[in-house]
């Protein structure tokens, strides 16, 4: 796992990581910062191809989620907070390791949120 930014020639990230492991859930790595007073979010890019990682709130409260592919970029992230002004759990889309536009809530029974609901950890 890296920190956000830049990778080095051999591949590997530049500087030092930011996260620490704390748990595991399904298998996931649940991530937080190293310094308890940065903000709760997760590394854009991984060192380890096609992994995963999630993030909750210090309250317990599942706070974020994201899949990388073998490339070690970003296919997907799910969020739980403000989107347009709502506060929903939802998804955004990356492609080529670049965020599109493409933002969509997940509900109950879609593919997506039933593959890792088992992570949505206090979401109403």
């Amino acid at each position: 796992m890296g920190s956000r930014g830049s990778f080095l020639e051999s591949g590997s990230f530049s500087a030092p990581a930011k996260w620490q492991t704390v748990d595991y859930v399904d298998g996931v790595k649940v991530l937080e910062p190293k310094n308890p007073k940065a903000s709760i979010s997760l590394p854009e890019r991984s060192n380890t191809p096609g992994t995963a990682y999630v993030a909750y709130r210090k309250d317990g409260v599942f706070k974020q989620y994201i899949q990388f592919d073998k490339n070690r970029l970003p296919v997907y992230r799910i969020d739980y907070g403000r989107h347009d002004k709502n506060k929903s759990l939802h998804i955004h889309f990356f492609k080529n390791g670049i965020r599109t536009e493409k933002v969509k809530i997940l509900y109950p029974g879609d593919a997506i949120y039933e593959k890792h609901k088992r992570l949505f950890k206090g979401v109403k």
